[in-house]
């Protein structure tokens, strides 16, 4: 496991397995999640290797026909198998979908158990809201894999979960002293915690065994957005799950307190780094909007 930055903190693997290591009752990684992300590591598997393991788990099956089926997917409606929906949504959606799927409902159900003050109900709803516009703007730079940032997006904020289903009550005071002292959510999180949600969803993605480029955009969506980012590498990810967490944030407003300060961030640079301009974002509010709404089937995994 290699060391992960976040700004100018450096934390290495030792210091990550400390963290995770004080957390009890976090959800373990689903067995199915674990067999997906083995065939996502498996150059030689495929399409009817992900079918196989998918079939296994009726209740992921059933979320996952309903998703596929529903018009942000398909508009056909007539998607009754896995088989089926690999081949005509393609086996890079679905697999992506799964993982959604198998990680939402784990993490979504842990924190409600949790019964905490922060309202889980509505970081999902960002969550989805991030997810569904940063597959947009992906589409908008002909981002090679945009089905990839929407998951980037959809589990981006993976840390606050944890920090939830963790510390329930510790967190609901972390998010209301922002607002009281006038301080940045990850500042008052490193104060309470000795780390912020961002470095704990990196950590636990590492520890889950998830793609770089997810674990990535969990860790460092909150740092300085840099000026130049390769078109298609894991910065460029960053940078369009980073704007949209701030559109998320500022388009679709939580009725609850998630901690966002909008001051915190620039949103032309935030645009420059995912590689478009502040007027081609904001030209394209409504089609975001209209984005997000498609994307709501994800608010309801049950």
């Amino acid at each position: 496991m290699r060391s992960i930055c976040v700004g100018e903190r450096i934390i290495d693997p030792g210091q990550l397995q400390e963290m995770l290591s004080n957390f009890e009752e976090l959800p373990t990684i689903p067995d199915i999640l674990f067999q997906i992300l083995k065939i996502l590591d498996d150059p030689d598997s495929g399409a009817a290797d992900l079918a196989e393991v998918v079939r296994l788990d009726a209740p992921l099956t059933a979320r996952i026909l309903r998703l596929a089926n529903s018009p942000y997917y398909s508009s056909r409606g007539d998607m009754a198998d896995i088989h089926r929906c690999i081949a005509v949504l393609g086996y890079r959606t679905i697999r992506q979908v799964a993982i959604c799927v198998s990680v939402a409902t784990s993490v979504v159900s842990a924190a409600a158990r949790a019964k905490g003050q922060l309202d889980y109900k509505e970081l999902w709803r960002h969550s989805v809201a991030t997810g569904a516009l940063a597959k947009h703007l992906a589409e908008m730079v002909d981002y090679q894999e945009p089905e990839e940032i929407f998951t980037a997006g959809l589990l981006h904020d993976l840390g606050k979960f944890i920090l939830e289903i963790y510390s329930p009550q510790s967190y609901g005071q972390v998010i209301r002293s922002c607002r009281e002292q006038n301080r940045s959510l990850v500042d008052m999180e490193r104060e309470i915690f000795g780390f912020d949600h961002a470095v704990l969803g990196e950590a636990f993605g590492f520890s889950w065994r998830f793609p770089g480029m997810l674990t990535r955009c969990f860790g460092h969506h909150h740092d300085k957005p840099p000026k130049d980012c390769v078109p298609g590498s894991d910065g460029h990810a960053v940078a369009l799950v980073a704007l949209a967490d701030f559109l998320a944030h500022t388009l679709i407003p939580s009725v609850g307190d998630l901690g966002f300060d909008p001051r915190s961030v620039e949103l032309g640079d935030l645009c420059g780094a995912a590689g478009l301009s502040e007027e081609e974002v904001i030209d394209e509010y409504k089609p975001l909007l209209e984005a997000f709404r498609q994307s709501t089937i994800y608010l309801d995994l049950g």
